[in-house]
């Protein structure tokens, strides 16, 4: 313990444990002045004061709770929630010059008139709800500054496909549908310069040369190519827009429901990049449901079947969710890889996607007249005699190699039925089952599953844009967007 002569302040070390409990006199060496030193006891530290919570504050605005963690405000010396303070600074109004009196309630009488006036003199807001409109900060209402930046962007709704996207602009319908190709050039190994996009750069698939190349950053509907991919997305809104617009739009997206976390976020960062303000996603089958005017926030078993280039998606929507849903990665292309096989195992002729792709869209027939079957005329290779040749394929053979893919659909459709509950699968007999999707072009396709299935199928009016069609409905209709769009 260390101590300090009060005359010469000369400091001295003592031993605690030589000091008696009543303390003790002590001469100080240097200077020979006495003092008394008592022994110290140590002290227990202080308890912590608790800080009693801030009481809860009604919102002199909409008269709703604040809670303990939000953020008050004031406005005219009331306390108002963080919600009305951002829309009164926005929405204000002068006051009236007289305004009329308002009767007041029993828990209104402490307030004063300045509350009635602060009252009168505004627009008040509608009341919480747990289904606020969801913003790009995760869930929270949609305020009046991106109410107001949507009524001037160009907000759209995008159906990125496999095979074709297709675009929605906001109060004017679809304006885009083109391939999802992007044909670039490599510069000295290293860079690359985009050379086209869509249309343009599908028909160079197949006949670039070494320095171009010609690819789908698309792969069984989710994206393969990030970069590429964000450059797509780029130059397909350069196209839609008519000019560069001042603030940036939303964009809502459809992706099938089976992808992942990271797959989704890929589709967000590629939009992103694009020059999205806020984007945000809605599952194929959900889109689909919406565009063929289904009847989905009821309760009844609404059943679609979306088959575009890279994806399956079969779903049960009731109540504005889906109840069941199965998403395979058989779908258009498979198709076509499946003729490319067949064509080549039986005939050893070797063609292209492309020419695979203009057979099934040409002769593609899920039941084929056996009798009198359509024909075409196939040019490729011949692998025997190394040459050019040309061929004629018909509508049964067609089948043949596809056969092993509707019956992956069909599966499919009987596995989410199996899950779906027994109510509402009595309802599918009423209702039947609706196919959008590219494939949904295919012949006769209805028929082949209705057939298989022993229900009613039918083909959505337009299946190729079902899917932007729906989500551009949802982009419209705030109340829809609130209840299905994933955040």
């Amino acid at each position: 313990m260390k101590i300090q002569c009060p005359r010469c302040k000369a400091a001295h070390r003592v031993d605690p444990a030589r000091i008696p409990d009543g303390g003790i006199h002590a001469r100080c060496t240097p200077c020979g002045a006495r003092f008394f030193i008592r022994k110290k006891t140590p002290q227990p530290p202080p308890r912590p004061v608790a800080t009693p919570p801030p009481p809860l504050t009604a919102c002199a605005n909409c008269e709703q709770k604040i809670g303990k963690l939000e953020p008050r405000h004031k406005f005219r010396s009331h306390i108002v929630c963080h919600e009305c303070h951002q829309r009164l600074q926005q929405v204000e109004r002068p006051r009236p010059a007289a305004p009329e009196p308002v009767q007041r309630s029993s828990g209104d009488n402490a307030r004063g008139s300045s509350l009635d006036t602060f009252r009168t003199g505004l627009p008040r807001p509608a009341a919480k709800s747990q289904d606020a409109s969801p913003s790009r900060n995760g869930g929270r209402p949609l305020g009046f500054r991106d109410q107001f930046l949507s009524f001037f962007s160009h907000d759209m709704a995008i159906d990125l496909g496999t095979a074709n996207t297709l675009v929605y602009l906001r109060r004017r319908g679809i304006v885009l549908n083109e391939s999802s190709v992007v044909a670039f050039r490599m510069i000295n190994g290293h860079g690359r310069e985009v050379v086209a996009v869509g249309l343009d750069a599908k028909r160079m698939m197949g006949k670039t040369p070494s320095n171009v190349k010609a690819i789908r950053p698309m792969r069984d509907g989710v994206i393969a190519d990030f970069e590429v991919a964000g450059e797509m997305l780029n130059a397909f809104i350069r196209k839609v827009r008519r000019r560069t617009p001042f603030f940036k739009p939303r964009m809502i997206i459809a992706v099938p429901s089976g992808i992942t976390q990271v797959e989704r976020r890929a589709v967000k960062e590629s939009a992103e990049q694009a020059g999205a303000r806020a984007v945000f996603l809605i599952s194929e089958p959900m889109a689909a449901a919406i565009g063929a005017g289904l009847p989905i926030t009821e309760a009844t078993c609404n059943m679609v079947v979306d088959i575009g280039g890279g994806t399956t998606e079969v779903a049960v929507i009731s109540l504005g969710g889906i109840v069941a849903s199965r998403s395979i990665r058989i779908a258009g292309d498979e198709m076509d890889a499946a003729i490319l096989r067949y064509i080549k195992r039986k005939y050893n002729f070797i063609i292209g996607e492309r020419t695979a792709e203009m057979v099934k869209i040409r002769i593609g027939n899920a039941c084929p007249d056996e009798t009198n079957p359509e024909r075409i005329e196939v040019k490729g290779w011949e692998v025997m005699s190394g040459r050019p040749r040309i061929f004629w394929l018909n509508a049964v053979e067609v089948r043949e190699a596809i056969e092993e893919q509707l019956q992956a659909i069909v599966e499919a459709m009987k596995m989410v039925l199996d899950r779906t509950p027994q109510e509402l699968t009595a309802t599918v007999i009423d209702n039947g089952i609706v196919i959008t999707g590219g494939v949904g072009l295919l012949k006769n396709l209805d028929q082949f599953l209705a057939e298989t299935t022993g229900l009613p199928v039918r083909v959505a009016d337009d299946p190729l844009s079902t899917i932007v069609m729906g989500s551009g409905k949802t982009l419209d209709s705030a109340a829809l967007f609130r209840q299905v769009v994933d955040v």
